[in-house]
């Protein structure tokens, strides 16, 4: 009875705590929208660390966009990948764009031909800008090169994020 009790109870407790994850988020975004980079950064902040892909891709956003010394490609990037190997496909096509340009990131045209191609899977149809962008960068890779990433989109799997253990004392 305790059993079939908590069973019924738990999905009921994630329906209702969603309107408070979301809300964060949609303050996050609120601020973003503003230009008001600071304070989505600060919201964003620890869900990120905590492993909300989403989160994750907006901050990079968020570094990415900002101006002044808050801009930091490399920041944008260490973000839009982490939440890229979660599955989180915005971030996927972001990573590509950085690896197409070298900013934040060397550059590399497997790397962003292979997230292109990742985050187009989620499209219902190869008329995503993701799908564009590869096919427009495949006009300046070498058949090896295209083959490769084929390669490495096709053994991608989502990762789950696990965040580092605490320092022991």
């Amino acid at each position: 009875m305790r059993r079939r009790l908590i069973s019924l109870c738990l999905p009921l407790a994630l329906i209702l705590a969603q309107p408070a994850l979301s809300a964060p988020l949609d303050d996050a975004n609120a601020a973003f929208q503003r230009g008001d980079y600071a304070t989505a950064e600060k919201i964003l902040l620890p869900m990120a660390e905590a492993g909300n892909p989403y989160a994750q891709y907006r901050l990079g956003m968020v570094y990415a966009e900002a101006m002044g010394e808050m801009r930091s490609t490399v920041e944008a990037a260490k973000w839009y990948e982490s939440a890229a190997l979660q599955g989180q496909p915005f971030a996927q096509y972001k990573l590509g764009i950085l690896y197409v340009k070298g900013d934040g990131v060397p550059k590399d045209f497997v790397l962003a031909y292979m997230w292109f191609s990742i985050s187009a899977r989620h499209t219902l149809s190869d008329a995503s800008e993701a799908a564009r962008q590869r096919d427009i960068l495949s006009a300046r890779m070498t058949s090896t090169q295209i083959a490769e990433a084929k390669k490495m989109a096709r053994a991608f799997r989502p990762m789950k994020f696990e965040a580092e253990p605490a320092p022991q004392r």
